[in-house]
Parts: C-alpha cells; sequence; structure tokens
C-alpha cells in the first residue's frame, strides 16, 4: 500500500472521520502559512515549515491518502482480534500416580492474523507471555514457559519441571491452561505498534486420571518401562 498522509480527523464511535482538505497540510499552503516551497502548512501554516492549526494531524498513521490508524490503538479497539488457542499434553499421557510430578506441555508460538481496523488492512502479532494453570485440586500456578517433554528436557520419567504438578489423592482432574499474549499491529507496510496489556487466548482443558501404583494401568506401564515407578 501507497503510504500517503490524511487532514485532522478523529475516532467517533469506532470510525475514523477525517475532516477537512487533504491539500491542505504540509507541502505547503497558500491560507497565510508557509509557502509552496518552505514545507509549511496551508490555513496557517508557519514559516518555518512546521504544520499549523489547518496541517497533518501528526497523532495519526496515515496511509493511502486519506485513511488513517489513531496513534493510540487500544486491547478494545482489536476485540474482533484473538490468539489462537494453545494444545494441551501431560506426561505421562492421560494419568499419573499420585505424589509423583505429572508434566504438562501447552504447545503454542507466536502468530498472526490480518484483518481490518477503521477499514485499514493491519496486521496483528501475538507472542505467548505467561502461562495460567489451573490443577483441578484447587491450586493453581503461573509459568513464563510452555513446558517440554522430560525427553526434550533430559530428563528421567517422573521429573520436576516449570510446569510438571504433585497430586495428593487418586480422581480424575480437570487441568486448564490460559495463555496470555503480548498484542502488536501494524497497517501494512507500516513498523510494529506495541499496546499495553495482554490477550487471553481460550482456555484449553484435559482431564488426567490419578491412581496409586497399582491401580493406574501399572501393568501396561511396567511392559514398557520394566522400571518404571511400582514395577
Amino acid at each position: 500500500m501507497k503510504l500517503g498522509t490524511c487532514s485532522v480527523g478523529s475516532i467517533e464511535n469506532g470510525e475514523a472521520v477525517i475532516r477537512g482538505d487533504q491539500n491542505n497540510g504540509g507541502g505547503g499552503g497558500n491560507n497565510g502559512g508557509g509557502n509552496n516551497n518552505d514545507g509549511g502548512s496551508g490555513d496557517g501554516g508557519n514559516s518555518d515549515g512546521s504544520d499549523g492549526p489547518g496541517g497533518i494531524d501528526t497523532g495519526m498513521m496515515c496511509t493511502g491518502g486519506a485513511i488513517c490508524l489513531p496513534d493510540l490503538v487500544t486491547l478494545n479497539d482489536l476485540a474482533r482480534f484473538r490468539p489462537n488457542a494453545p494444545s494441551l499434553s501431560m506426561e505421562p499421557d492421560g494419568w499419573l500416580l499420585i505424589g509423583l510430578p505429572a508434566n504438562f506441555i501447552a504447545d503454542t508460538s507466536r502468530h498472526m492474523q490480518t484483518g481490518i481496523l477503521f477499514d485499514v488492512p493491519i496486521e496483528v502479532r501475538f507472542t505467548p507471555a505467561s502461562y495460567n494453570w489451573s490443577w483441578g485440586d484447587g491450586t493453581t500456578s503461573r509459568t513464563s514457559v510452555p513446558g517440554a517433554t522430560w525427553a526434550e528436557l533430559g530428563l528421567p520419567e517422573f521429573s520436576p519441571t516449570p510446569t510438571s504438578h504433585v497430586f495428593a489423592e487418586t480422581g480424575v482432574y480437570s487441568v486448564t491452561v490460559t495463555v496470555a499474549f503480548t498484542v502488536e499491529y501494524r497497517a501494512v507496510g507500516r513498523a510494529w505498534m506495541s499496546i499495553d496489556g495482554t490477550l487471553s487466548a481460550p482456555a484449553v482443558t484435559i482431564a488426567a486420571l490419578a491412581g496409586d501404583a497399582k491401580t493406574v494401568l501399572v501393568d501396561k506401564e511396567c511392559n514398557r518401562n520394566p522400571n518404571g515407578p511400582g514395577c
């Protein structure tokens, strides 16, 4: 998209409102402002080439000649853009032993979406910032990492990890993770602009069966790993 300029505008009821003559801004006007050679604005432009009251609104990011984004875009403005939910897995797969760490992994990464904001094509980029875990036993925690498998971490099975949890009682637990993302946006062809705050992806939940070594698929697990707990 060809970058351009726009005249004085504002955001009213979620829409960009453009007022005045597009040719009234920088580049020189003849209404008491700078001349055509010094870059001054019309309608009161200054002789040193700076913009007067009828010049370009420097608080707007202008593209396409007359379409502008406000200089300050908020999370509310981007309500239609939502980060993708992660996938959630655990080790062992679907079950765990009480008193020993079960390992959980939220698989997500930086990603981007495209769309329209104030009639301007934009890109929105989401970067994972934190992972909020609800373990289903009345406890919660927050991590700055998504987790990784024991093999990826170079650890033996049932080792503690930054995203592991130990359950004390038998039962079926609903483990939930909610990922918060930092947000950046840009009009096509412009630099990325960051936004204060975070947006959360939809929460993801898996069921985990907790038991002791004699009740949670021990025979099957011992056939796979004869040196595992309870074997």
